[in-house]
């Protein structure tokens, strides 16, 4: 069950962040603003401006789908989507050790 929470949690953050910066995304991302004025608020703005925003409704939604729509289909598009998100985090680390041994071999 845990496992299933923390692959939904980075499902949902690999899908909000795909719709906030994957290039492809962002024409029709500006349609739906402009074609749903009912979904803004005067206050934070657009559901589709605001990262948290859009995540509770992504997550939602992901709920539902893997709850009454699970298939073989769905479960391999998030295993796609996890992997490349945690890929994505795992260069950041080798990055990371490799500027920190950089730095060491500077020093000496």
């Amino acid at each position: 069950m845990i496992i299933r929470v923390l692959a939904l949690a980075i499902l949902v953050e690999a899908l909000v962040e795909l719709i906030f910066t994957a290039a492809p995304l962002q024409g029709p991302r500006r349609w739906i603003i402009k074609k749903t004025p009912w979904l803004k608020s005067v206050d934070q703005g657009h559901l589709f401006e605001c990262k948290y925003c859009t995540s509770v409704w992504i997550a939602g939604g992901a709920i539902l789908l893997t709850t009454f729509a699970d298939c073989q289909a769905l479960r391999i598009t998030s295993a796609a989507l996890i992997i490349h998100r945690l890929s994505n985090y795992a260069h950041i680390v080798i990055a990371a050790v490799r500027d920190a041994q950089i730095n060491m071999r500077l020093k000496r």
